[in-house]
């Protein structure tokens, strides 16, 4: 497959790239700075240079691939519209260029909200109690236009076998944890992650909402310990603490969620890394 990934130098592009390269695919990526570039280079892409704040530049590129990645964000108060944005110049370019391409866009599992301590699937309704739920308009935009042949991917919390993405955070001698130990993440490495996005871009039809969780909730208390250490001092935030300090930003981090995956598992998905407290070395056989 031709492969054209947004956010390629970071820890979810990244691991989508490498693992493209790996299969034999033909992978370019989106790279802003000439850092990016040379890490999209040393993993093996090819490179498209541009920013996801001007897409214009690159989406007539984008769109000649058989399947996009997108696995880019800004992080920054215009998210939302950089993104929305970002998706128009996709649909515009797909239909000057008279293809419909495979589309896999990134989700997430917060758009899902509390789930009660129940385990939930894709079949839950979406309850986004936190800022990234204009994620479901830009979602609405997508398919109304049927530009692209779209399914979206939501990722649980990513993490690598250096315990850095979500987990970066416990990587302190001072532990913070906001709300309660007890409360769930579901959680993906993301090799596993990357193995997802990959078989979906090659599933052309496969549409809707696939959860990507290969452990479905494990209390964050432990996440914390087993990346920071037993010996770690722990200090707990409670919420109305934890809203006053980090805004709607901590919304998420606080959401208990037990969150599987039957969709991607029923298309043959098989997560390695399936306990977050041995992260650098998976636990299941590669099939």
């Amino acid at each position: 497959m031709r492969l054209f990934v947004t956010g390629a130098s970071g820890l979810v592009g990244g691991a989508v790239l490498r693992a493209g390269v790996a299969a034999g695919h033909q992978v370019t990526g989106l790279a802003r700075s000439g850092h990016a570039a040379a890490q999209v280079e040393g993993d093996g892409g090819q490179v498209c240079r541009g920013d996801l704040r001007q897409p214009e530049v690159w989406a007539a590129e984008a769109v000649a691939a058989d399947a996009i990645i997108h696995a880019a964000a800004t992080f920054g108060p215009d998210m939302g519209d950089v993104d929305r944005a970002a998706m128009e110049a996709l649909i515009t370019a797909a239909r000057r260029a008279g293809r419909r391409p495979r589309l896999i866009y990134t989700g997430g599992i917060w758009l899902y909200g509390d789930t009660g301590g129940q385990v939930r699937d894709e079949t839950a309704p979406f309850d986004p109690a936190t800022p990234w739920g204009w994620m479901l308009d830009t979602v609405a935009m997508l398919k109304a236009s049927d530009a692209t042949d779209l399914a979206v991917l939501h990722p649980g919390a990513v993490y690598d076998s250096n315990a850095g993405g979500m987990l970066e955070r416990f990587h302190a001698p001072e532990v913070e944890i906001l709300g309660d130990q007890a409360i769930r993440w579901p959680l993906v490495h993301a090799d596993d992650l990357a193995q997802a996005y990959l078989l979906l871009a090659g599933l052309p039809g496969q549409g809707g909402d696939f959860l990507a969780t290969a452990e479905p909730g494990r209390p964050v208390g432990e996440i914390a310990r087993a990346v920071a250490g037993p010996d770690a001092s722990v200090r707990v935030l409670d919420r109305a603490e934890a809203l006053v300090r980090y805004g709607d930003s901590a919304l998420g981090p606080m959401l208990d969620q037990r969150l599987a995956a039957p969709r991607l598992t029923a298309l043959g998905w098989r997560p390695r890394f399936d306990d977050v407290t041995r992260s650098g070395e998976p636990q299941a056989p590669c099939n």
